[in-house]
């Protein structure tokens, strides 16, 4: 793996995640929160209906990873039906976000920063992070851009429309046999 910004040179996923501590960063009334995603280079979320078939070892590697930073994770209840997330070891959050079971995004990532959680990772889908988003509960997204093309009609990584354009900042940007490691926070 190999950094191509900022400082670009060798680096592994332990050591461009060393820095990341989101449990230092939690807001007064809700943890931090970063989405995590991988996407074709096309923009799809999913092949055949589910995220796998996206992302690498090394994509594996940095979920694992960022899973251990994050004192919870959350995830949208269509991407527990598709992806299962049977053997998860930490506290995990399914919410409904969609227009047939809209949840209090507000008023749910208050409840858990009363509860203890510092910071959130939130891995889908694209219903609970456009729901996310348009809340302005975003705080980080770390996004890997497989170098490989879907085509059809799988979804972006953020569906739903936004109030306005929300700016990122790119934070660092890795690769590793031509998959693409994008870290942003959000402006």
């Amino acid at each position: 793996m190999r950094r191509l910004l900022p400082d670009p040179g060798p680096t592994t996923v332990a050591e461009q995640l060393e820095a990341c501590r989101p449990w230092e960063q939690p807001r007064e009334d809700r943890p931090f929160v970063a989405m995590n995603f991988a996407a074709t280079v096309d923009g799809r979320a999913t092949i055949d209906g589910v995220s796998g078939p996206i992302g690498s070892a090394a994509d594996t590697a940095m979920l694992v990873a960022l899973r251990e930073r994050f004192d919870a994770g959350m995830i949208g209840h269509g991407t527990k039906r598709a992806e299962g997330y049977e053997r998860i070891d930490r506290r995990l959050v399914v919410v409904k976000s969609g227009p047939e079971g809209r949840v209090d995004l507000r008023a749910l990532l208050r409840s858990l920063r009363e509860e203890g959680v510092r910071a959130l990772l939130c891995e889908g889908g694209p219903t609970l992070h456009g729901s996310l988003q348009a809340a302005g509960l975003v705080d980080e997204l770390f996004l890997t851009i497989a170098p490989k093309l879907a085509g059809g009609s799988a979804p972006p990584i953020l569906a739903g429309a936004l109030p306005a354009v929300v700016d990122l900042e790119l934070a660092w940007l890795l690769e590793h046999d031509g998959e693409l490691f994008a870290r942003y926070r959000v402006c």
